[in-house]
């Protein structure tokens, strides 16, 4: 199996074409439309799933043979709006120093063409030596809110997944496990009074923060596979709307908190109450679990798609690759539905994802390439996991 000099510079040439037509999160028709023609460019039937008005993952799906596996490519091609700082215009990607620079460079435009030249290589050596069907999705608003993951879930049945986020194994950790994440608006409420005489009433902000400073305290931890977790308030609200001297009888503040995958919704509601108890509370509390919420999974390292990659990336590179977990959120809290279906996220190297300035490594197009080529081989001629 070669990646020749031609196939680079196609790759190369496709992902400058991307990066050119814009996607912006809640903006990604032009982006689903270049990714359907390039299908069609390159031998495969594409399919528009419908997520919104205008928003549409793009799906193509190969069967090989009558049974086996189902494997699930992924990337997203949504982008985050360009930051002000950039020095060139973000749209007209240029390569300096073997990085090609520009919005999506890394998050993740080249990913997805990657993963699609990968297929294609894939099936011009090996379609007739395995069975299986292998799915190749992008999809829009993982920079928002995963509508596409959801709805692509929704509607299709997969085995594993590789999903494309650039995790390369060697300066960073491949990806078999993710926190979750759980937003919670929390209501404080304590009793009117003269703010002249507070001691009368129950002030619902002072409430407020004896709470927050104590979910900080003690929803801070180091945790052994994924590191610092802390909660961080990103909202409050509580007070006069128009000014008077009154206590504030209502505070609301919401809390943001990266889950590990064992803890349930029923867990945190639990856990504020009792904080709240232990904080000396005289008012009432009450919390609500807002969107969006991601549920923490972790991939058992013996499952067939962690083996069919090491053995790939091994046979690749000559050594083992970096597998761990991360404190993060991406589309594989969704498409690993809590856990229940393995996967890995892994791709190229780059930089700067979410800055001005962001960029590819040109050098690791290459081996990429040929591990998610080794990676599907290995996969699909493995054992049936179900």
């Amino acid at each position: 199996m070669k990646i020749c000099k031609a196939d680079l510079e196609e790759i190369e040439k496709k992902i400058m074409e991307f990066i050119s037509v814009k996607s912006i999160v809640g903006e990604e028709f032009e982006g689903a439309k270049y990714l359907a023609e390039l299908m069609k460019e390159w031998g495969f039937k594409p399919e528009l799933q419908k997520v919104e008005e205008n928003r549409y993952n793009v799906i193509c799906r190969v069967r090989l043979g009558d049974e086996g596996r189902r494997l699930l490519l992924n990337g997203h091609m949504d982008t985050v709006p360009p930051s002000m700082d950039w020095s060139l215009d973000p749209f007209k990607p240029f390569i300096k120093d073997d990085r090609l620079y520009g919005l999506g460079a890394i998050d993740m435009k080249s990913g997805l063409i990657v993963l699609l030249y990968s297929l294609k290589k894939f099936l011009e050596e090996n379609k007739e030596t395995v069975n299986g069907e292998i799915i190749y999705s992008a999809v829009v608003d993982e920079e928002g809110y995963s509508k596409g993951a959801k709805k692509l879930i929704s509607e299709l049945n997969y085995d594993a997944a590789i999903i494309g986020e650039p995790y390369d194994g060697i300066h960073n950790s491949v990806v078999i496990g993710e926190t979750g994440k759980i937003l919670l608006s929390i209501e404080c409420i304590g009793k009117a009074a003269h703010a002249f005489r507070p001691w009368i009433g129950v002030n619902a902000i002072e409430e407020a923060s004896k709470l927050i400073l104590k979910i900080i305290e003690e929803g801070t931890l180091e945790d052994k596979k994924f590191g610092r977790l802390q909660p961080t308030t990103l909202k409050i609200e509580g007070g006069y709307k128009i000014y008077n001297v009154t206590l504030p009888e209502r505070c609301i503040f919401e809390v943001n908190i990266l889950t590990k995958p064992e803890q349930t919704d029923e867990y945190f509601i639990n856990w504020i109450n009792e904080l709240a108890k232990k904080a000396g509370l005289k008012g009432e509390v009450s919390v609500k679990i807002k969107e969006p919420r991601y549920y923490g999974y972790i991939t058992n390292e013996d499952s067939m798609i962690v083996k069919a990659f090491k053995r790939a990336f091994e046979e690749e590179y000559g050594i083992k690759p970096k597998i761990g977990f991360k404190a993060t959120i991406t589309d594989g809290n969704i498409i690993a539905m809590k856990g229940v279906k393995p996967l890995i996220v892994y791709g190229l190297r780059g930089g700067n994802a979410h800055m001005a300035n962001e960029y590819l490594e040109l050098n690791s197009i290459e081996k990429t390439c040929k591990v998610y080529i080794k990676t599907i081989s290995n996969y699909l001629k493995s054992e049936q996991e179900r």
